[in-house]
C-alpha cells in the first residue's frame, strides 16, 4: 500500500487536474485536455484561465496546484502574482491622472519629481510620462542594482527610497552607464522595468497618495476587484499561489517575494477580478456606473505610439498576435514573467473578447491563449456569467457604522434607523453571486459558510459597500 500511495502522489504531481471551483458556463473537455497537456509540457504546477466576451465570463477554469508541497489546489479565486501584466494597471493609473488634468503625459517629469532626473549626456533634454510608458525614455534596467530591492514576502525599501537610490546622482545604486542608455530620450526603444516603476512613483507624487492606495481608491475598489493588491501582506497567505521553480524533474515551491520597484510587476490578483478589468476596457472604460477611463483615452492607449521604433507598442499595452482556426488576429495586452510566475492578458476590441491565464511556474503559455481565443470565437458559445460591478463610490460612508458585529458568527444587526425607515440590503459572495435581498434589520449568517462577503446597503441617496467576514 505504501508503494501505491507514493505512485498515486507521483501521478498527481506530474499530471495536473481540473479543479471545479467555479461553474464554467461553457465546459469543454477537449480544451481542458489541451491546457493540461501544455501545463505538463511547460512545467506549470497550477493555472487559472478566464475568457470574457460581450461583457460576460464565457469560460473560467482552474487546474493543478497552488502549492505542490501541501497539495493545495488552484481555485478560480486563487491569487497569483501578475509580473509585468501589472504595468497595464500602472499605465491606467497614470492615464487617469492625465484625464483629470493632474498631469500631462507629454510634460517633463522633472516638473513633478522632488529631485531632478537627467539622462547622462542629455541634461538639457526632457523625459516625459509618455516615454516612460512606451519604453523610449533611455532608462535602462540595471539588474545588479535591482536585485537589492527584493524582500520576502514584501519589500522593505519604500518606492520613494528605491527611486532615489537608482535615479539620483548621489543615490547608492546610481550608475550613469548601467542605469541609462546613451540615446536621446524618445529616439530609441528599450523595454524598461525601472521606467515603469518611475511612472508609478510619479503617480504617487502627482496624486499626493501612496501609489498602492491610489490604485485601490481609483481602480480596484470601484471595479470590485476585491482580491487585487500590490502587497502580499494584504492577503491571507493561504489564498495566494506559491511560485514554483522546476528543478531535477519536479516543481519546487519557493518563498513569496516582492520588490521595491513594485509598480512594474508586483501586483497580485485572480482571474475573477481580472475579468472585470478586461470587460471594463472592452466596454469603453465603463463598468456598471463607474468610468475608469474614457473611450478616447483607451483608444489612445491602443494606438501605436512609436511605429518607427517599435511596431507593437501602445501606451503600456502591446500588440500580440494570437492564432485561431481561421488565421490570426492582433490583440492588445501584455505578458509577465518573474521567478516562478507566468501571466498573459490579451483583449480584442473588434470581437469584444478578452483572454487571461495566470500560472505559478516559469514557462511559455501563449499557445494556451491561442486556444482560448479560438474557443471564444465559436458562435456556439452559451451566454456566460455576469461581470457587473457591485461597488459604487461613496464619499461619506455612514451605513457601515450601523453594521455589527463584523466579523459575524450568527446574527448580523443593522441598527440606527427608525421603525418606519427602510434600508435595502443585498448580500453577495466574492464571486459576485447574489445570495440574499432583504429589508430586515437582522440577517442570520449561521447558515452561510465561513469567508468574506459583500453587503450592498442602500438608504435614500446613499449607497455603501461593506466587506463582511463570516467566522
Amino acid at each position: 500500500m505504501k508503494f501505491l500511495s507514493k505512485y498515486l502522489l507521483l501521478l498527481i504531481l506530474v499530471f495536473p487536474f481540473v479543479n471545479q471551483s467555479q461553474l464554467n458556463p461553457n465546459p469543454d473537455a477537449t480544451l481542458d485536455a489541451y491546457i493540461l497537456n501544455k501545463m505538463n509540457e511547460k512545467n506549470f504546477p497550477g493555472l487559472s484561465s478566464v475568457v470574457v466576451k460581450n461583457g460576460e465570463i464565457v469560460w473560467v477554469e482552474s487546474y493543478g496546484y497552488a502549492d505542490v508541497e501541501n497539495l493545495v489546489p488552484v481555485e478560480d479565486t486563487t491569487v497569483f502574482m501578475l509580473a509585468s501584466v501589472s504595468k497595464l494597471f500602472t499605465g491606467t493609473a497614470a492615464m487617469k491622472l492625465h484625464e483629470n488634468n493632474t498631469i500631462n503625459i507629454d510634460e517633463n517629469i522633472n516638473d513633478y519629481l522632488p529631485w531632478n532626473l537627467e539622462i547622462p549626456g542629455y541634461a538639457n533634454d526632457t523625459v516625459t510620462f509618455r516615454q516612460l510608458m512606451t519604453h523610449t525614455s533611455s532608462i535602462k534596467d540595471n539588474y545588479a542594482a535591482m536585485g537589492n530591492y527584493y524582500g520576502y514576502p514584501d519589500p522593505t525599501i519604500s518606492l520613494a527610497n528605491c527611486m532615489e537610490r537608482y535615479f539620483t546622482i548621489n543615490g547608492v545604486d546610481y550608475n550613469s552607464t548601467s542605469n541609462f542608455l546613451n540615446y536621446l530620450p524618445g529616439t530609441y526603444y528599450k523595454y524598461s522595468n525601472m521606467a515603469s516603476a518611475l511612472n508609478g512613483y510619479l503617480v504617487e507624487i502627482a496624486s499626493s497618495t501612496p501609489f498602492d492606495q491610489y490604485c485601490e481608491n481609483n481602480i480596484f475598489n470601484p471595479l470590485c476587484m476585491n482580491k487585487t493588491s500590490w502587497f502580499f501582506s494584504d492577503f491571507d497567505s493561504a489564498e495566494v499561489a506559491r511560485p514554483h521553480q522546476y528543478q531535477n524533474g519536479a516543481n519546487v515551491p519557493i518563498n513569496h517575494y516582492g520588490f521595491a520597484d513594485y509598480p512594474n510587476g508586483q501586483l497580485r490578483s485572480n482571474v475573477m477580478d481580472l475579468a472585470k478589468f478586461m470587460v471594463t476596457y472592452l466596454n469603453g472604460g465603463v463598468l456598471d456606473s463607474y468610468t475608469l477611463l474614457s473611450a478616447n483615452t483607451i483608444n489612445d492607449m491602443w494606438t501605436l505610439q512609436v511605429p518607427n521604433l517599435n511596431d507593437k507598442q501602445g501606451i503600456n499595452w502591446k500588440k500580440e498576435v494570437l492564432f485561431h482556426d481561421n488565421g490570426s488576429s492582433w490583440l492588445w495586452g501584455h505578458s509577465g514573467s518573474e521567478s516562478g510566475v507566468s501571466t498573459y492578458m490579451y483583449l480584442d476590441p473588434v470581437t469584444n473578447i478578452g483572454v487571461c491565464i495566470l500560472a505559478n511556474g516559469s514557462g511559455g503559455g501563449i499557445t494556451i491563449c491561442d486556444k482560448l481565443y479560438n474557443f471564444a470565437l465559436s458562435p456556439n458559445i452559451n451566454s456566460g456569467l455576469n461581470v457587473e460591478c457591485l461597488l459604487t463610490n461613496v464619499e461619506k460612508p455612514i451605513l457601515s457604522k450601523l453594521i455589527y458585529p463584523n466579523p459575524v458568527n450568527d446574527v448580523l444587526h443593522i441598527d440606527g434607523f427608525q421603525n418606519n425607515e427602510t434600508i435595502d440590503v443585498e448580500l453577495y459572495d466574492l464571486t459576485g453571486k447574489l445570495i440574499k435581498i432583504t429589508q430586515e434589520k437582522t440577517i442570520n449568517m449561521h447558515k452561510y459558510p465561513k469567508g468574506i462577503y459583500l453587503l450592498k446597503l442602500k438608504y435614500e441617496n446613499s449607497i455603501e459597500f461593506v466587506k463582511l467576514v463570516k467566522e
